[in-house]
């Protein structure tokens, strides 16, 4: 049976947008720069572990600054990767060489068609995303800020998914029921655990990195084009 979802909202990096280079190849140069010599299919791995794992810690004790995400998640990576010395130096260091870089935006392949036929279609679509403050410039900079109703920064909002309250504030905002939501994004801790302990329904762009379990409400796919398998 395909959805008829009142609102579609999004992840934004690498689920929408992502950039030359690609934030997890960013992090495993800086990582490189910074003397922690991993195959960058290692970080890239490390990465998503670490994100599942932080994202239902976090749930269960309800943690969810956008600060306390982010520091956790880069001791998980570290700790995916075995790094042991200098750690909370590590982590500023890497802040500052990631801040530093700015990378040119380029739309994730079949996000923009997606888009364009989800508006024809009628869904109303929002922005819900981890990120420095620019998503609205980041979506202007590559002609796709008119698709969205809204667009949730956590440090504009001062939340951060897996935070339920996040994905909340996209529903307060449409006037909606969770149950008539659904989210679509790359990772498994922060999008989709956390959008379906909000009540939505979601769609993960599932990776090789992982494997999670199956889960009701949650559908899996490829590519964010074939979202649109699912959707009526």
């Amino acid at each position: 049976m395909k959805l008829r979802p009142k609102l579609i909202t999004f992840d934004f990096g690498d689920t929408l947008v992502s950039s030359e280079p690609p934030y997890l190849t960013r992090i495993w140069m800086g990582l490189k720069e910074l003397g922690v010599e991993r195959k960058r299919m290692e970080v890239e791995g490390a990465y998503h572990l670490a994100d599942w794992e932080v994202s239902r810690r976090q749930l269960r004790t309800s943690e969810h600054s956008p600060e306390k995400y982010q520091w956790n998640l880069g001791e998980s990576i570290l700790d995916h990767l075995g790094v042991r010395k200098d750690r909370e130096k590590l982590q500023e260091e890497l802040t500052k060489w990631l801040v530093g870089f700015r990378p040119e935006r380029v739309l994730v392949s079949g996000s923009e068609a997606l888009l364009k036929e989800l508006k024809n279609r009628g869904y109303r679509m929002g922005i819900i995303s981890i990120n420095d403050g620019r998503t609205r410039e980041k979506c202007g900079s590559v002609g796709i800020e008119s698709y969205f109703s809204f667009i949730l920064d956590s440090t504009l909002e001062k939340m951060c998914k897996p935070d339920p309250r996040f994905f909340e504030k996209a529903l307060h905002l449409s006037g909606i029921q969770a149950e008539d939501a659904l989210h679509i994004g790359d990772l498994w801790g922060s999008d989709i655990l956390g959008a379906r302990q909000a009540g939505f329904r979601a769609i993960w762009i599932e990776n090789d990195y992982i494997d999670p379990e199956e889960l009701d409400r949650v559908i899996r796919v490829r590519e964010i084009g074939r979202a649109l398998d699912h959707l009526e």
